[in-house]
């Protein structure tokens, strides 16, 4: 009995004694303490698939376990509908910590007002913005203030079919270096087989056929617009590359209006193409395949166009941007970029990945094929980064179809086509 009462004692007195602790971790700022260890999570929506997604999946996982009081979360959500979520979110103040978005959507995301300004993070944490490549910072500046950083990138260079080049007595390994070349070479590759043709051209309007018009142009060394968004383009460097792109066709009859694929099917020797079909074409071909830096015309200068991905952060409180910024800080730092491109394929965004000894190593002894683009990314140009890009890039492809299809001259075409841009940045 004597032991059946101590241990009632002893059981009330732990009780007791749990109750007081409880009491004193309410006490002001011991309560907010406990709590505070609780992680953070970042929700980071994207669109990247298949190995961008599953990368993406892994490198927040290791950042998660060297940062056990943040949980960065991807979430996936298809292309056609990150934009318009993105852009209802914002409106409705419920947002994700961080996201994702192709380049030509930055125009419009910078400009919403949801997007906090990374300068004050950026100086704080020493991070080198020399590093990465100029252009590409185009697209994420805005009124003086930047708003995102880049976190993958692709451009435009030659493919072309070694198979045709050696069967029109070609060298395969001396790609053309200039626009004349690429007449000459693709006039040969006819001769030896007139059912083939020399070079693919992108003649299905949109914005395939601006993206790639607009290499040619730059080589030349024209603008598509003028600084504060006017139409440059038709301009003499305007007119040359679209009579260039008709006599492709028309004059030298080596290209064809043909739907898009010539190349991939065998039936064209040569294609300006984005560096991801590094990966995508050789399961897809049956013909050795070849890359090379595109030629550029008599007097002309290097360029090339550039897609990709930038990052950036949804207004919130101090606490989560800064967290969202940290883990920005990480996945664009150099070491993770080299993992970054070697595992999905995309170019790199800072010249330290480029040189970095293990990349170019990777480079030389895995995807040599993607030598060429991270050779040029240094030439990449940003499309202009205005809101109505996507309307200004059909009014203009519109235009190039009617040069193509023998309907006008390239001089009536892009004054038609300047017109119909400043009508669009006129707005109603």
């Amino acid at each position: 009995m004597r032991q059946f009462i101590w241990q009632r004692w002893s059981q009330a007195l732990a009780v007791a004694g749990l109750l007081a602790a409880l009491v004193g971790l309410a006490a002001p700022g011991l309560l907010g303490a406990a709590l505070a260890q609780e992680p953070l999570t970042l929700t980071f929506w994207h669109y990247w698939d298949g190995v961008n997604g599953d990368t993406l999946d892994r490198l927040a996982q290791e950042y998660n376990a060297q940062h056990p009081g943040v949980v960065v979360e991807p979430v996936f959500i298809p292309n056609p509908e990150l934009l318009s979520k993105l852009q209802t979110a914002i409106a409705s103040g419920d947002t994700p910590a961080l996201a994702i978005a192709d380049v030509i959507w930055m125009a419009a995301l910078k400009r919403s007002g949801g997007l906090a300004p990374l300068d004050s993070f950026i100086t704080a944490s020493g991070l080198d913005l020399s590093d990465f490549y100029a252009s590409q910072l185009d697209f994420d500046r805005f009124e003086g203030q930047l708003y995102a950083l880049p976190v993958s990138t692709n451009n435009l260079e030659l493919f072309y079919n070694k198979d045709l080049f050696r069967a029109a007595g070609l060298d395969p390994e001396r790609p053309p270096q200039t626009w004349d070349e690429l007449v000459e070479f693709g006039q040969r590759i006819r001769q030896a087989d007139p059912s083939k043709f020399g070079y693919e051209l992108f003649t299905q309007g949109g914005e395939g056929t601006t993206w790639q018009f607009q290499v040619f142009l730059w080589q030349l060394g024209g603008e598509f617009l003028t600084p504060d968004g006017q139409p440059a383009f038709d301009s003499p460097a305007g007119v040359q590359a679209l009579q260039f792109w008709s006599d492709l066709i028309r004059t030298y009859q080596v290209s064809a209006l043909r739907p898009w694929g010539l190349f991939g099917s065998g039936d064209a020797a040569m294609v300006m193409d984005g560096s991801w079909m590094v990966q995508f074409f050789p399961p897809q071909i049956n013909f050795e395949l070849g890359t090379a830096r595109f030629p550029i015309p008599s007097g002309g200068q290097p360029a090339t166009n550039m897609g990709g991905e930038h990052i950036f952060i949804l207004k919130g409180d101090p606490a989560r941007e800064q967290a969202a910024f940290d883990f920005i800080q990480y996945f664009t730092s150099t070491a993770v970029q080299v993992q970054w491109d070697q595992a999905t394929g995309f170019t790199p965004v800072r010249r330290s990945v480029a040189e970095d000894p293990g990349y170019q190593a990777w480079l030389r002894d895995t995807q040599p094929l993607l030598i060429p683009f991270v050779e040029s990314q240094q030439y990449a140009r940003a499309r202009p980064s205005v809101p109505q890009y996507p309307e200004i890039s059909a009014a203009f492809s519109r235009q190039v179809e009617r040069v193509l299809q023998g309907q006008a001259t390239p001089e009536e075409a892009l004054a038609q086509a300047a017109a119909d841009v400043r009508a669009i940045l006129a707005g109603p």
